[in-house]
């Protein structure tokens, strides 16, 4: 009976903590800022709990409009915005205070000039969205998503336990996440990806002309090139497959190896060895060119004529 009363008891303190897990946003106060800003000023930003979007627009002023919340109204209140700006730059913070007991945080939009360079955007538990700007370098959080669309430079996205999808990026790409998968559509610049148990698709209109990458285990590659390679492609993974999709024209030296699968080519190979097997392809795709090096394990390899539609 004392077994079987603790046990109750627990069950309605458990009970509890869910009530007070799922109310950490049931006091709210709202905030909005503007300011005047350079189009091709610097942005942070900086928050915690919570998410961040910041969009390119046709004004030289920046839009902050965002909401802090807490579980208590004291803990909504212990939650301050920091703001440091100059024609030339803003900085935003989220800065906790008080207490550390207890769910509080905030999520905030801004509005830049399309010019402006997004310096370092930081989050935890909460997703960040970047679109329309010229770059946007350091973009790190935890627990959320990476979003980011037509930028005009570089993008460096870095987050655990969720997704990084990017698109229409005329400069390089760095992306590095755990336990969440890489899409990316359309990189002029180098890209480097990689994850772990997920899975990496790229499709990129214009092959990049400087060495592309992509790291990943348990979890598939899907590359589609829309040009034949102009620099060297690594993909990498294990228990899982690599599908690489060429046009019909292109040229390349295709290394590959697997174990306990089979490695398939639409493509004519010119052997440059003697000794190739199922299990491992060293040759020549048309009249050669960079080097496509494809490894996994446990996994099959492809190697296919046209885009991922099968053109």
């Amino acid at each position: 009976m004392r077994l079987l009363i603790l046990a109750a008891a627990a069950t309605v303190l458990g009970g509890c903590e869910l009530v007070e897990m799922g109310s950490s946003d049931r006091f709210q106060s709202d905030f909005h800022y503007t300011y005047d800003l350079q189009p091709n000023a610097r942005v942070s930003a900086e928050t915690f709990n919570g998410s961040i979007d910041i969009e390119g627009w046709d004004q030289n002023k920046v839009e902050i409009s965002g909401t802090k919340y807490g579980s208590t109204e004291a803990l909504r209140d212990h939650v301050t915005m920091e703001i440091n700006h100059t024609p030339t730059s803003i900085e935003v913070r989220a800065v906790r205070g008080g207490s550390h007991e207890g769910n509080c945080g905030a999520r905030f939009t801004m509005h830049v000039p399309r010019g402006a360079n997004v310096d370092r955007v930081t989050s935890s538990n909460g997703h960040i969205k970047i679109r329309d700007v010229a770059t946007a370098a350091h973009l790190v959080t935890t627990n959320g998503s990476i979003t980011a669309t037509s930028l005009q430079g570089d993008v460096d996205a870095h987050t655990s336990n969720s997704s990084i999808e990017i698109e229409e990026v005329k400069g390089g790409a760095t992306l590095k996440s755990s336990n969440g998968r890489i899409k990316v559509d359309s990189v002029g610049g180098p890209l480097d990806a990689e994850t772990s148990n997920s899975s990496i698709t790229a499709r990129l209109d214009s092959a990049p002309s400087a060495a592309t990458k992509l790291l990943t285990s348990n979890g598939s590659i899907d590359l589609t090139l829309g040009s034949s390679p102009k620099a060297d492609i690594r993909a990498e993974t294990r228990n899982s497959g690599i599908t690489v999709h060429l046009p019909a024209g292109a040229g390349a030296r295709l290394v590959a190896d697997t174990s306990n699968a089979s490695i398939n080519s639409e493509f004519d190979l010119t052997s440059s060895s003697s000794d190739n097997k199922k299990h491992h392809i060293d040759g020549v795709i048309g009249g050669g060119g960079p080097r496509l090096e494809l490894n996994t394990s446990n996994g099959a390899i492809r190697i296919l004529k046209g885009n991922a539609a099968g053109n």
